[in-house]
């Protein structure tokens, strides 16, 4: 019963290569998570530009309007 419980050279070959494709699996992940954080980022900075300026031009079309 013991002899099919343990493991050999080769399934341990097996799970340390696995291992190690889960580890680098798990960088890559990370990496991928801070490049999208990063782009949110600049995205709701562009965003905040953009309804800042929207904004602006409301504004100055509303001022137009009060001096015509």
């Amino acid at each position: 019963m013991t002899e099919s419980l343990s493991l050999d050279a080769t399934q341990e070959t097996k799970l340390v290569v696995l291992q190690l494709k889960v580890e680098r699996l798990e960088e890559k992940q990370a990496e991928n998570l801070e490049r999208i954080r990063a782009n949110e980022r600049w995205i709701f900075g562009a965003a905040a530009v953009i309804a800042a300026g929207t904004t602006l031009l409301g504004l100055l079309a509303q001022i137009s309007k009060a001096y015509l």
